[in-house]
């Protein structure tokens, strides 16, 4: 019994693992077309356009629910690209398995650099600044928010101290603004995005181009919000570099309220602050609200085009129980002579015993397999069985001449955990 529950579960996880993995490489695949589609566009024709060119990457977000698609074994063009694909995944479980090592590996490491982050946060003075609480860093690290459900504002102590309380007002309003619009959300969602499709490096490089873009917005909106000039933002980010280089050699070119040390082209974000214009609020909101549909939209879609958790099957087969090998596939003639349903499987004996006439019946018992279902089409199982001696086909007393069997009571946890995931 113990042998049999182990052998079960190994099973189990091997069904998981390819199932998965199927999924997840097709969504890899397809990432790599829209970040070149991303990319081009805001280097293009939305290079100018600020909250266009961040609702972009809510283009991404829909990629993570294709996997499970009829188009890829119902199209005629998903299944020419990908069966090779399926059949990889499903001959060679060790693909599943690097790919799932690969995805464990890496959520480790940005759940350490999370606690990490963590941990400094909760060691650091909390100060009252202006009616703010604000976490004090005695390092000349960048001003930044962290934490998603309890966000933290970090201020270095050095600029506290240097500059006066409207610049101060002006940085904590920055940092409260990406904390407003979402970004560190947003943040959450990408490394989620880079941690299950690992295996697209562009995606791992394209954090620079997300958090730049995500930075740009939040530089509108914070100057817009506290109705300065742009002229006196810029001056205030070039201000803080300064500083910030000279009260630390480790300080390198990090940019202001980035909160990110990838993001150092100060230079070209000056630029894009100096070209700040007004714009409409609601124009703004309104790019946001349509990002955030489309993504819903087009996961709902992927969900009405995809199979379900699992499809039921209508399927017969015999087995031989002495080998496990099948004996009588599912097809015309044995539906003539057995059919099924919910508790009972029903065998007309003089049908059958004519379908196996030329076939050589085992000395052991039969065992007719019925029902079923799939998660993705050859992913699946928890049909029904029943047992039949060979010697059963020769009762004479049966009504009508049809042999009724129970199915034997089964008790399949991992079948039922699969057919739920």
């Amino acid at each position: 019994m113990g042998q049999e529950f182990w052998n079960s579960a190994i099973n189990f996880v091997d069904v998981c693992i390819v199932y998965y993995t199927i999924q997840l490489i097709r969504c890899v695949l397809f990432s790599f077309a829209v970040f070149a589609f991303v990319f081009l566009l805001r280097k293009t024709v939305l290079r100018n356009r600020v909250f266009l060119k961040g609702a972009l990457w809510s283009l991404f977000l829909p990629t993570l629910f294709i996997g499970r698609m009829r188009f890829f074994y119902e199209n005629r063009v998903g299944v020419w690209f990908f069966s090779g694909l399926t059949e990889l995944c499903m001959s060679h479980i060790w693909v599943g398995r690097l790919y799932l090592c690969g995805i464990f590996l890496y959520a480790v490491l940005l759940f350490y650099r999370r606690r990490k982050l963590k941990k400094m946060v909760a060691g650091m003075e909390k100060r009252n600044v202006g009616g703010t609480f604000v976490h004090v860093a005695k390092a000349p690290v960048t001003p930044s928010a962290a934490g998603l459900f309890r966000p933290v504002i970090i201020v270095p102590e050095v600029i506290l101290k240097e500059y006066s309380e409207e610049e101060i007002r002006l940085i904590l309003l920055h940092e409260k603004t990406h904390i407003r619009l979402g970004h560190l959300l947003f943040y959450l969602l990408w490394n989620v995005l880079r941690v299950f499709l690992w295996l697209n490096p562009l995606l791992a490089t394209g954090t620079k181009y997300f958090r730049e873009d995500m930075e740009e917005i939040c530089d509108f909106v914070t100057i817009q919000k506290s109705k300065g000039k742009a002229y006196t933002y810029g001056q205030l980010l070039l201000k803080s570099m300064r500083i910030l280089q000279a009260e630390g050699e480790a300080f390198n070119m990090y940019a202001a309220f980035a909160g990110d040390r990838e993001y150092r082209d100060i230079r070209q974000r000056v630029k894009r602050i100096a070209g700040y214009k007004p714009y409409k609020e609601t124009a703004a909101a309104s790019i946001l609200v349509a990002a955030m549909l489309y993504a819903a939209g087009a996961v709902f879609w992927m969900q009405k085009a995809s199979y379900g958790r699992y499809t039921l099957i209508d399927y017969i087969a015999v087995y031989d129980m002495g080998t496990g090998t099948e004996l009588i596939s599912d097809g015309k003639a044995l539906r003539q002579a057995v059919r099924y349903d919910e508790s009972c499987i029903y065998i007309k004996t003089e049908a059958f015993q004519e379908l196996i006439r030329n076939s050589t019946v085992p000395d052991e018992a039969l065992c007719f397999y019925c029902g079923g279902y799939y998660k993705l089409p050859g992913i699946g199982g928890g049909g029904c069985c029943g047992y039949l001696e060979a010697a059963d086909l020769e009762m004479q007393d049966l009504e009508d001449g049809i042999l009724k069997i129970e199915y034997v009571e089964q008790v399949d946890i991992f079948g039922c955990i699969l057919k739920m995931l």
